[in-house]
Parts: structure tokens; sequence; C-alpha cells
């Protein structure tokens, strides 16, 4: 019985560990609302060319949306960096209109 009861236990606190159900993009992170960062749970894809480190001016996410790099999902969402807008500007960030 007392090994049953260790066993509850351990399963217990696993279950109330610190995980979160938040998916991951394609730069392995993602944004975290109660922490209002975007953080990493994989390394980081390297980027090879210069052109490629370089930031762009919008992030067009792949619903269409365009966000400023002030925006919280500049680059936390799935998508591609753009100099152009294109699409509907975020509600949040204001998009090209910021």
């Amino acid at each position: 019985m007392k090994v049953l009861s260790l066993i509850f236990v351990v399963v217990s606190l696993l279950a109330a560990s610190d995980a979160h159900p938040g998916g991951l993009d394609a730069n392995g992170g993602h944004y975290n609302r109660k922490t209002d960062k975007y953080h990493y749970h994989r390394k980081p894809v390297k980027q090879t060319s210069k052109a490629a480190v370089e930031e762009k001016a919008y992030w067009i996410s792949s619903t269409g949306k365009t966000h400023n790099k002030s925006c919280r999902y500049y680059r936390a969402c799935k998508g591609h960096a753009s100099d152009t807008p294109s699409g509907v500007n975020c509600k949040i960030c204001g998009g090209a209109n910021h």
C-alpha cells in the first residue's frame, strides 16, 4: 500500500510540473502571454547569409496579417519576413500604420 501511495504522489507531482500547452513555431519557440515575452524551447536555426540575419520591417503571418517589429507577434507566429506590408494590418500593433 505504501508503494502505491508513493507512486500516486510522484505521478501527481509530475502532472503539476511547470509545463505548458503552447506549440512551437518554426524558430523552436513561442510567445508566452503570461510573461509578455517570446522564448525558445529548441535552439534557434542558425542563419547563414547576411541577408537572412537582417531583420525585415514586417512579419506577414500565415493568415495574411502584417505585424511591425514592435508587435508581440513579430516572428512569433507562422509566416515570413518582408520589407513590404501585405494583407490586413494587425489590430494590436497597427502593422504598416504604426
